[in-house]
């Protein structure tokens, strides 16, 4: 692009109608040019020999500024060209200038000290590119006067200089265009209103997004009785601080930074500016983990989404840092991803300790899942670790439905909620519920997922609370006028009003109990290695020495007190004959068979359940993963397995980190006199050490 077209588009931008203003402020004869009138103040022109440095959007400042020759009789910034009128000396050769050259080229300036020319644009406003002699040097060989100056004239350096100086004339009359927007700019209490309207436009959107709630509504009209969350909350403030209402009237339409584009770019500007500040605290830490999950938006896009978990002053913090979109999910596509994710972070990956993600084999794979293919990006010390929780969560889901007869419970459980669920059923619901219970909460039947053990809990918990109800409710409906609706409602009250499903209710009850302990600690922020492994440890016992005989007996005195006689649903249906040869036989396994007919059979079923979760929680916790465990577990004082060398050893291996016996032996002496209750986790325990005298066992837990 040459300098001419440039100069031609920086002409074209100054000349748009933004403020009322004459289209010619700036005459091509400087001898004629008058202050134009307008309704805002002119500013007094400069007085300096020097040219100020004027601001502009389409204008680079330091061009303006060029090496002035100093000559007091020249023009000025906002001043008129010198031309004076007086009997011009004559050279050597007898010329002389004359006046007559002032009409043929207004620009030109006549210096008496020098005898010598000038050219008023290209002097103030040529910059570098100017032609000296016109410029700095001044022109006084007045042979062939004519020729040289219609040169100069349609120069592309005089053209800029001409326009620049056009461009400072009209922002000398109408301002910059800070000042055209907005004429008070630099009225502190004008610029104070709208720093307190962004701040508060800025604390809208904040709690919407601290709240997880959408900004925008379907319908923000002016008419619409709900406009959305932010315009709502805006309107709200308003009503109880009126200076809000005000500064919104008072902003013009496109300043009121109320869109949905200006939404998404504080949003984006918010995000940012926190992901900075995460990225400032990870990188004085001495280790970072990874953990990230796939994750399905509203839209049903895939996404990956990944967290940061790292120590920042004494503190263990985990900071989400992005979502990411999937389109393939390979375990190539993943880790290619997870690293983009990291990649502004500029993390070192040797300083990377953990990654933690599900247990799909995607991820999980030791040669070709997400975290082999992480350690092979450079991240060799990021050790994959599956969340606890979520192991416990498959241990327990997974044998819960293993079994036909634990299946076909959970499919019964999950065909009550959806029968209660109608609206005319969930209302007699609740109304038996009233009437039972007057003065309780009305309880709400949980809905389970076959992912969560919590969900399968909370509802083995509710119906078993409410399990008068639901047969009162459903006795109310299989008398409906409804076909369909009698029928459902008989049908669920046959296969609930059985001994079989209430011992097998009660046995849920009663092992969800035991196992809500060790998945609510798991999840706890707060939760210590150490405590995690004794409530683990503590749930394998009692699963070991598991009371079915409380279990039968309970289901029996519920069964009686809902009168419930058949033991099974079948019970009505002719039983098939057995072989002569079998009729002796007593059967007492359960292996190949997959229902009851009375409690001893049913016993045997639900003690292999039981020898099921126990082969489950050998399997995923085992040595590989629990090793860890009770390495951290080891630098814990009040462990009984404090400083087992052993234990430790699984670590050491793993991060090459040679801890010596006589290390061990000092810190332990050194922790005896310190006071232990005060050494509750890990981080406690860091604090502590002296990272100067334990160098190896600092960096052991460090990893941890």
């Amino acid at each position: 692009m040459t300098k001419r077209l440039q100069q031609s588009k920086v002409q074209a931008y100054f000349k748009r109608n933004r403020i009322e203003i004459e289209d010619h402020v700036v005459s091509s004869n400087y001898e004629e040019v008058e202050p134009v009138v307008t309704s805002l103040q002119v500013s007094t022109p400069l007085t300096s020999d020097s040219c100020t440095t004027i601001s502009t959007p389409s204008l680079n400042t330091t061009h303006i500024q060029s090496p002035i020759v100093t000559v007091n009789d020249l023009s000025k910034n906002g001043e008129k060209p010198r031309q004076p009128s007086i009997i011009f000396p004559k050279n050597e050769a007898g010329r002389h200038f004359s006046t007559h050259w002032y009409a043929q080229f207004s620009w030109i300036e006549y210096s008496k000290e020098l005898d010598a020319i000038f050219c008023q644009p290209c002097r103030l406003f040529g910059g570098s590119t100017a032609e000296a002699t016109f410029s700095t040097k001044g022109l006084c060989d007045w042979r062939k006067l004519g020729d040289k100056c219609r040169k100069h004239d349609s120069s592309v350096c005089h053209m800029a200089a001409v326009e620049t100086q056009k461009v400072w004339a009209i922002h000398q009359i109408i301002g910059t265009v800070d000042k055209q927007l907005y004429p008070n700019f630099r009225n502190e209490k004008f610029i104070d209103d709208n720093r307190k309207h962004l701040m508060t436009v800025l604390d809208i959107i904040t709690f919407c997004a601290k709240q997880d709630i959408p900004l925008r509504g379907d319908d923000e009209s002016d008419q619409s009785l709900n406009k959305g969350n932010f315009l709502e909350i805006l309107e709200l403030l308003g009503k109880y601080d009126s200076n809000v209402t005000k500064r919104i009237e008072s902003l013009p339409g496109n300043a009121k930074m109320l869109s949905p584009d200006i939404q998404n770019d504080l949003l984006t500007s918010l995000a940012s500016v926190l992901l900075d500040y995460v990225k400032s605290e990870v990188e004085i830490a001495s280790c970072y983990a990874i953990l990230a999950d796939e994750v399905k938006d509203a839209s049903k896009k895939e996404l990956l989404g990944a967290s940061l978990r790292y120590i920042h002053k004494g503190n263990v913090r985990e900071r989400a840092i992005g979502f990411i979109e999937l389109k393939d999910m390979d375990a190539g596509t993943i880790s290619e991803k997870l690293i983009e994710l990291l990649k502004p972070f500029e993390l070192d990956p040797l300083k990377c300790v953990g990654q933690g993600y599900d247990g799909a084999s995607v991820m999980s794979g030791i040669h070709g899942g997400v975290q082999a293919r992480m350690k092979g990006a450079g991240y060799r010390n990021a050790t994959y670790v599956h969340c606890a929780s979520h192991r416990l969560n498959l241990v327990l889901a997974a044998t819960a439905e293993r079994h036909p007869l634990m299946k076909s419970f959970f499919d019964v459980l999950d065909l009550t909620y959806s029968f209660m669920n109608g609206t005319k059923r969930h209302a007699v619901f609740i109304d038996v519920q009233d009437e039972r219970y007057p003065n309780v909460q009305a309880l709400e039947l949980a809905r389970s997922c076959s992912t969560r053990w919590s969900s399968r809990s909370l509802e083995v918990e509710r119906f078993l609370r409410r399990f008068d109800c639901i047969l009162d409710t459903l006795s109310i409906f299989g008398n409906d006028n409804d076909a369909d609706t009698s029928l459902a409602a008989k049908s669920l009250l046959g296969s609930l009003q059985t001994k079989k499903f209430m011992t097998i209710l009660v046995y849920f009850g009663r092992l969800y109990d035991y196992s809500d302990f060790c998945t609510k600690a798991f999840q706890k922020s707060t939760a210590t290695v150490s405590n995690c492994l004794i409530l683990l440890a503590d749930l394998r016992e009692r699963l070991v020495n598991f009371d079915f005989d409380k279990v039968v007996e309970y289901a029996k005195d519920l069964s009686g007190k809902y009168e419930i006689e058949n033991f099974d649903v079948r019970d009505t249906i002719r039983q098939r004959r057995l072989p002569e040869r079998f009729r002796e036989g007593y059967l007492n396994s359960s292996v190949g068979h997959t229902n009851a007919s009375n409690f001893e059979e049913l016993e045997i079923l639900l003690r292999q359940n039981v020898r099921e979760i126990l082969a489950e929680l050998d399997a995923r916790f085992g040595t590989d993963q629990s090793g860890i465990m009770k390495a951290a577990d080891c630098c814990l004082p009040r462990s009984q397995n404090f400083l087992n060398k052993q234990e430790l050893n699984t670590l050491s291996e793993l991060y090459a980190i040679d801890i010596k016996d006589c290390e061990i032996e000092v810190f332990r002496s050194f922790i005896a006199r310190k006071d232990e209750s005060q050494l509750n986790t890990l981080i406690d325990v860091l604090d502590v050490i002296d990272k100067d005298i334990f160098l190896m066992f600092s960096t052991y837990t460090k990893f941890l």
